[in-house]
C-alpha cells in the first residue's frame, strides 16, 4: 500500500468462502493491519477467527456482526470501527447471494429478483455510503467490490460462455458494475468540488474496483468452482497492494492481474 499506516479493512460476508479467503491472503501479506470480518452473526465472525488462526494468520482480527440487508446492524457495525479505530482504509463489499426461485411462476421470480437485487446490489451501496466518511479518513482509501466474470457484458455476448445458471444473480453483478463505475464518478467529482480554489482537501479520494475472483471452489457455488479460493482471493490482494486504476474491472489470472472487458 501507498500509506506507511498498517491498513484496517474491512471484508463483509467474510465467515466463509472467497471473503475468508480474501481475509486469510490480506492478513499474510500484510501482517501488520488489522482485518474486520463482517458477518450476519458475530458467532460466526468468531469461528472464522478461530479458523484462520489456525492457518496462520498472525494479523489483529476483529469480528462484527454485519448484515447487510439489517440497516440496524450496518449502524452498529460503523459505530465500532469509529469509536474501535478512527478510520477505515478498506472496503471489500463481498457478502452477496445466488439463489434459484422456487419455481418459474411470476410471484417467485419476481421475489427472486428482489432479493438478489437487494442483497447483492442495494445493500451493497447502503453499506459503502454508511461508510464513506470513515474511508476518507483514511489518506489511501479503497472500495473493492466483489463481482463476477459474468458480470462482463462483452464475455456474455461472446458466444465463448455457456447460458447463465442463476440469471438474477449475473444480472446483479453486471449492476454491481455499473455502481462502481457511477461511485468513482460521485467521489471524484466531490473531491473536486471539496479542493476547492486552495487545491486542497482534509481527506482521501476513495479509489473504486470491480473485482472477478473466478470460479471458485466454496460453498456458495456447491464446491463446484475450478479455482482455489485464495487464488480468486489475489487479485484483491494486488488491488489493496496498490495495482490496477481506480474505477477498473480486474482479475489476477495466469500470474497477472488483467482488466476485464466491460
Amino acid at each position: 500500500m501507498a500509506s506507511t499506516q498498517a491498513p484496517i479493512v474491512l471484508v463483509t460476508g467474510a465467515n466463509r468462502g472467497i471473503g475468508l479467503s480474501t481475509v486469510q491472503s490480506l492478513s499474510l501479506r500484510f501482517p501488520s493491519g488489522t482485518y474486520i470480518i463482517g458477518s450476519r452473526t458475530l458467532s460466526s465472525g468468531h469461528e472464522a477467527i478461530q479458523a484462520l488462526r489456525k492457518l496462520c494468520a498472525n494479523a489483529k482480527l476483529e469480528a462484527v456482526e454485519l448484515d447487510v440487508t439489517n440497516d440496524s446492524t450496518i449502524d452498529a457495525a460503523v459505530g465500532f470501527i469509529r469509536k474501535k479505530f478512527g478510520r477505515l482504509d478498506v472496503l471489500v463489499n463481498n457478502a452477496g447471494i445466488a439463489m434459484f426461485p422456487s419455481s418459474s411462476s411470476p410471484k417467485d421470480i419476481r421475489e427472486n429478483f428482489n432479493t438478489t437485487f437487494n442483497t447483492n446490489v442495494t445493500s451493497l451501496y447502503t453499506v459503502t455510503l454508511a461508510l464513506l466518511p470513515l474511508l476518507r479518513l483514511s489518506p489511501t482509501p479503497k472500495v473493492i467490490n466483489i463481482s463476477s466474470g459474468r458480470a462482463s457484458l462483452t464475455r456474455s455476448s461472446d458466444g465463448k460462455l455457456p447460458p447463465t445458471k442463476v440469471v438474477s444473480y449475473s444480472i446483479s453483478k453486471a449492476a454491481v458494475n455499473s455502481l462502481t463505475i457511477e461511485l468513482q464518478k460521485v467521489e471524484d467529482a466531490l473531491y473536486e468540488e471539496d479542493r476547492g480554489e486552495e487545491n486542497e482537501v482534509g481527506r482521501g479520494n476513495v479509489k473504486f474496483f470491480a473485482a472477478n475472483p473466478g470460479h471458485c471452489n466454496t460453498a456458495f457455488n456447491g464446491f463446484k468452482g475450478t479455482k482455489d479460493p485464495l487464488d480468486g482471493a489475489e487479485v484483491v490482494v494486488r488491488l489493496v497492494a496498490g495495482d490496477g486504476k481506480k474505477g477498473g474491472f480486474w482479475e489476477f489470472e495466469e500470474g497477472v492481474l488483467k482488466e476485464v472487458p466491460w
